[in-house]
This record gives C-alpha cells, structure tokens and sequence, in this order.
C-alpha cells in the first residue's frame, strides 16, 4: 500500500543515488535496504506521511530527483513547503515539453557563441583550464540540465573536462551530478539530433 513508508523508501533511493558512489538507483531499482520500525522511529516522518497524499506514485519519483538534482543536501521538511513543489513544477514543466524548452537553449547557446565570437567547437573547449563557455551557461541556469544532458550524450564533453578543467570545486560537483541524472532524462535522441542540425549546422 503506497503511503509515508514507501515514499520513504523512495526518498532514500535517490538521496543515495545522487550523494553517493556506491549505490545506483536503476542498477539496483530502487530497492534500499529500509525497516518499517526504523521509519516509524524517525522525527521526520509526519512529512512523508505529508507528501504521499500531495503526489502519487508516478510524480513521487520526479519531485525527489527534480529537488535532488537542485539541491541534493536539502531537508525534508523544506521538500514539503512550497520551494520544493516550485521545483517540481519547473522540472515536469522542462519534461513534458522537452522539445520545445532544448530547442530554446540550442538557440540561445547558438546567439550567446556567435556574440562572443566562439566556434561550436570553442564554446566547449577548455581553456586554461578554466570552465568552457557552454559549462558557463549551465552554471548562469542560462541552459537546462537536460540540455546539458542531451549535449553530454552525444559530444562526452564530461570525460575531457574532468582531465582538462584544473579547479577542484565547481566543476566536480555538477560533473557528478550530470552523470547521476542522466539515466532520469528521457527524450526523443533522433528529434534532439535534427534540432541540433537545424540550429548549428549552417
């Protein structure tokens, strides 16, 4: 029966999967190792209670990867106000029209490379080590991180700017992040690639 526990569980799942390492919530299908006494011991168990009557089954899932992927030490009880629904609502938002919103950034990655005078190519290209300018605009929220995502799978963009990028702070942690999300991104792979043509391919 879906309720408090199984949100709970749920919860767990992605919170491992996007802070650790060792756990991957589609190798293991969100199986976690979770005792219904422990839950019932927990404080905080009033707002999972709290939010598996606010979203069903299928939302569940995207509300706590949407608020993980935003902010992966957030609090529970901050999950249930409004900024946690806020997230959600932008996240679903970006997925249902997922075209339409990659489309947007194509063009706006295609106008901000051509104001700086950047090729394709230097608009992904590190540079001194410092953050290429595509990462920039992730970073600004100029660009999604599906787009992100999108752009990842087909360049690998994430392998060379893990050996090429020499700060140890930013960059590691939304590189890690990028990865954990991705398997979540679901879209069409050959509508993406004709929206790339179009828009870079002169």
């Amino acid at each position: 029966m879906y309720g408090g526990f199984e949100v709970f569980k749920i919860y767990l799942a992605v919170k491992l999967h996007f802070t650790t390492d060792s756990y991957d919530y589609h190798k293991y299908e969100g199986k976690v190792n979770c005792k219904l006494d422990t839950f019932t011991k927990r404080n905080d168990r009033y707002f999972f209670h709290k939010l598996s009557t606010r979203y069903n089954q299928n939302d569940i899932l995207g509300f706590f990867v949407s608020n993980f992927l935003s902010d992966s030490n957030k609090w529970v009880g901050s999950l249930v106000r409004n900024d946690g629904q806020d997230v959600f609502t932008d996240w679903k938002k970006r997925n249902e029209s997922f075209e339409y919103y990659f489309r947007s950034d194509c063009v706006h990655i295609f106008n901000d490379f051509n104001a700086k005078h950047l090729s394709f190519d230097d608009g992904f290209s590190v540079f001194g080590g410092q953050h290429p300018r595509f990462f920039q605009l992730v970073l600004s929220k100029k660009i999604s991180y599906e787009s992100a995502v999108v752009f990842n799978q087909i360049l690998s963009y994430c392998k060379s700017w893990d050996k090429q990028i020499t700060e140890q702070v930013v960059w590691p942690v939304h590189s890690k992040r990028l990865r954990k999300y991705e398997p979540f991104v679901k879209y069409n792979q050959t509508a993406s690639k004709l929206i790339l043509k179009e828009i870079f391919v002169k």
